[in-house]
């Protein structure tokens, strides 16, 4: 950590900067002076033959952005008695610089934000709801297809056909109520645990926890209405209680890791920090725990055990495409460099020795890592990256290691590479100014960035075991 003192005259400066920035961004919102900024600059000096509301919606834009950031850090500053520059609040001015920039630049060109619905559809959660009637139409587990249709009882005017009932709950005023709910049982229990777990002053955790929900994979998971951010409530909560000697509290851990396995079944790969403890009897009932809750909400739907088999069939025969350049799985990644590189053929050959040395290294981290924020990275790397389909908002799961990472005191080289490469991938991308990917590799997707992570935490490992055989 470093901290720079704001002396009364180093205050005062900076005061009257971002004073200054603010008020003169402020003005630029005012039409008249826009109408200046036009005539003088467009005009004049730029020859510009845009109209001069098309350069007044952009300036509009710009300078409200701007005003909003400035006038943060003005407050920041004459509050403050100094400024602690640590790593988690690099991280999150990152990220909140990248969304300030990021509505700037949408002005442009929203789809290559990553929020590129033409309308703001809700879709998994309203997909899923609509589906429920027939349970297993869409891959969701039970207990998550028996919420959806609790949420699709009490929604007015559906007709029983799943797909025309989705366009219904799309184009309805009530849609509101839903967002509202999932805002609720999603963002704000996230918003709790983060403060919770992230280290430093009341301010500092809140800035922190506010700024990773501004992060890309967080806004896109909440503008498709995803359970995974229930999920990782269960997660987190398992990750903060899991080694408590309060029995109530490790019971509680247990629950939690269970519900999370029933709303995306990847999330069983954490139970694997219950066998590095060695705690055996706790894994097993974990396991038990999880087994009811995923079977029991099957005799909820009128089809019973035929829904079990339905659902499974919809997950087993799920065809995905894993070129697409959001994927984030292995497979996506090797697929699209065999293709760029003209060698498709070899994918069928590459991609199992792949997976089976992607696995090794996961298991490699997780038992010969001594520090806790890379055993939580092997698991949230194997939610990620060995599922076929695993779009942007499954990188929220590494926010866990993120914060783990940054709580450590001792942060090394490799902490730093990491974090770097985590900037990557949980902040926007503009164009083709944060693909290197596409430069360096020919592969045009953020997953590049979690497997170039992923080595240097495997590396760090092996030097950690060299250094201790030493």
């Amino acid at each position: 950590m470093v901290e720079i003192a704001l002396d009364g005259k180093r205050k005062k400066i900076l005061t009257i900067l971002f004073g200054i920035a603010t008020f003169f961004s402020f003005i630029c919102m005012l039409t008249f002076v826009q109408k200046f900024i036009y005539n003088f600059a467009f005009v004049k000096i730029l020859h510009s033959s845009g109209s001069f509301e098309y350069w007044r919606q952009i300036l509009l834009h710009i300078s409200f952005i701007s005003t909003a950031m400035f006038a943060l850090g003005f407050l920041l500053v004459s509050r403050s008695n100094s400024l602690k520059v640590t790593s988690s609040n690099v991280f999150a001015t990152v990220i909140l610089l990248s969304f300030a920039l990021a509505q700037i630049v949408m002005i442009f060109d929203r789809w290559n934000m990553g929020i590129n619905d033409s309308r703001y559809d809700f879709g998994d959660f309203f997909t899923a709801a609509s589906c429920s009637i027939q349970m297993g139409e869409d891959i969701c587990p039970p207990v998550s297809m028996l919420i959806y249709q609790i949420a699709r009882n009490t929604f007015p005017g559906l007709n029983g056909n799943p797909w025309a009932d989705y366009s219904i709950m799309m184009d309805s005023f009530v849609a509101g109520y839903y967002i509202q709910l999932f805002f609720i049982f999603s963002l704000a229990p996230l918003a709790i645990l983060i403060y919770k777990n992230i280290n430093g002053t009341g301010l500092q955790k809140a800035f922190f926890a506010v700024a990773i929900f501004l992060s890309r994979p967080f806004m896109i998971g909440f503008q498709r209405g995803n359970s995974v951010m229930q999920a990782l409530i269960c997660v987190m909560i398992f990750v903060m209680c899991y080694q408590s000697k309060d029995k109530l509290i490790k019971e509680i851990a247990l629950l939690a890791l269970a519900l999370a396995f029933c709303f995306k079944i990847y999330t069983a790969v954490f139970g694997v920090l219950l066998l590095k403890e060695k705690d055996i009897k706790s894994a097993v009932r974990c396991a038990v725990y999880a087994l009811a809750l995923f079977i029991l909400p099957v005799f909820c739907h009128t089809t019973g055990v035929e829904s079990m088999i339905l659902y499974i069939k919809a997950l087993f025969g799920y065809v995905s495409e894993t070129t697409l350049p959001s994927q984030l799985s292995i497979g996506g990644i090797l697929k699209l460099l065999c293709k760029n590189l003209g060698a498709e053929s070899a994918y069928s050959v590459i991609f199992p020795i792949a997976m089976l040395i992607f696995v090794a290294g996961c298991a490699f981290i997780i038992i010969k890592s001594s520090k806790k924020w890379q055993g939580y990275f092997a698991c949230a790397a194997a939610c990620v990256m060995i599922p076929t389909l695993s779009w942007p908002y499954t990188a929220i799961y590494f926010s866990i290691a993120i914060i783990a990472m940054l709580n450590d005191k001792n942060k090394g080289w490799n902490e730093y590479f990491v974090l770097v490469c985590f900037m990557f991938v949980f902040t926007f991308n503009y164009y083709k100014l944060c693909r290197l990917t596409e430069i360096i590799f020919g592969v045009g997707t953020w997953g590049v960035y979690l497997l170039v992570a992923f080595i240097a935490v495997v590396a760090d490992c092996f030097l950690q075991l060299k250094a201790e055989k030493l």
